[in-house]
This record gives structure tokens, sequence and C-alpha cells, in this order.
């Protein structure tokens, strides 16, 4: 009874607040174009960069830095005047849109505990995002490169400050960042109930088929919990520490 009465709460919840997600089917040639985009990119861009004057790099960050800003304006701007904007979709509460703000900020700043989350956090979700694409803003020419922007954006920007910066994880970052990433789904889980919204996809599942996608709601959202640990332990593990 339990079961059946969490799942009409989650079916409930996909047909009010996810009207206008669009999902890109693998193996397509629109995903396949992502795919190569996202592979060029995390490549050339973060090895081209390494050992370059500082002066170079500089100017690298403030470009792709304020690209971002810009994009992510004109996102918005767009978005509102075709009548596309609602609480729903566009506020920016999903883990990749703060982790998209994160990025940003690091590239002016350097703060640690920022490299440290986009490393940890940004640089895994936007691989699935790209493996598995769902739009949440619909589909149209400029979303869609919106989207690839945004989520490759979330992995070249770890990459880059961890090949061409040399900047290192601290010890202690495998358990801080996952705190951190708790403190979001804590504060957001309640709000998306209150405003009837799916932040973080915390409300209902995702549509998009991902293997990592296990059970209905709210089961499921131990799963990803638990992918999400383990993916930031893998990096962790993975990548040079600090001394």
């Amino acid at each position: 009874m339990l079961n059946k009465y969490l799942l009409c709460l989650d079916l409930n919840y996909k047909l009010q607040i996810m009207p206008v997600h669009a999902i890109i089917e693998p193996l397509t040639s629109l995903w396949w174009n992502g795919v190569v985009a996202l592979f060029l990119s995390v490549f050339i861009i973060p090895f081209a960069l390494k050992n370059r004057a500082l002066n170079l790099q500089n100017k690298f960050e403030k470009f792709i830095g304020i690209s971002a800003i810009v994009i992510y304006v004109i996102t918005i701007v767009l978005a509102i005047n075709l009548g596309d904007w609602t609480v729903q979709n566009f506020l920016p509460f999903h883990l990749c849109t703060i982790s998209f703000f994160i990025c940003i900020l690091v590239l002016f700043s350097k703060k640690q505990w920022m490299f440290e989350w986009v490393l940890l956090v940004a640089l895994p979700s936007g691989f699935h995002s790209i493996l598995t694409p769902e739009l949440s803003m619909g589909m149209s020419n400029w979303y869609v490169f919106e989207y690839y922007f945004v989520h490759i954006f979330l992995m070249v920007v770890p990459l880059y400050l961890a090949i061409a910066t040399g900047m290192k994880l601290r010890i202690p970052s495998w358990w801080k960042t996952f705190l951190r990433v708790q403190v979001a789904a804590v504060i957001i889980f309640p709000l998306n109930f209150i405003i009837d919204t799916n932040y973080m996809f915390l409300a209902a599942k995702p549509l998009v088929e991902n293997p990592l996608l296990i059970g209905d709601w709210p089961y499921y959202i131990f799963f990803l919990e638990l992918f999400v640990f383990l993916h930031i332990i893998l990096i962790f593990k993975l990548t040079p520490k600090k001394v």
C-alpha cells in the first residue's frame, strides 16, 4: 500500500513539474555530437593550457567565466521573452546549476573548497548529464546549446584547474564536500514540496533511463546519495593530494 502511494506521489509530481522536460536519446546523432564535443573539450583545453604563461591562463579563466555568465543571462532573458520561464525549471537549485555557479566563482577566486566541489561533484555530474541528457527547459536550438555548454563547462573547469594550474585536493576534502552536498539537499528537499518543484530530482525521479536510478521515489534517492559518495571517493583516490 505504501509503495503504491509513493509511486502515485512520484507520478503526480512528474505530471505537475516536468511538463517541458525533453530527452536526447542515446546513440542519436545529437547525442554523439555532445559526446564528441565533451571529449574534445576535456582532452584539448586542460592540456593545451598546461605549463602556459600565467597571463595566458588568467585570460582564459576570465574569458570562459564571463562567457558562462553571458550564456546564463541570455538563457534567462530568452526564456522570459518566450514565456518559458517558470519557478519549476529555471531557479538555480539543481545540483548541476549550483555546480555551474561554483565553477564560475572558482575561476576568479581559486577558493580551495570550491575547487574540491567542482572536481568531486561537478565533474561526475557533468559526465552523467552528457551521457543521459534531460533538458529541463525544453528542446530548442539555444536550450540544447546551453545544456551542452553548461555540462561540458562542469568538466572542463575542474580538469583545467587540476591539470593546467596544479590545484590539488586536501585530505579531508572527500567527506567535507559530501557534507556540503547534504546541506544543499536538506535545504532543497522541503523547498520542492513547498513550491511544487523537483530541484536536485528529490521530489520525483528523472525521466532519463540511467542505471544509477534504482527504484521509485523515495528509494532512488538513497542510491543517488550512495553513488554520489562513491564517485567522490573514486575521484579522491585517483587525484593528487596536498601534502
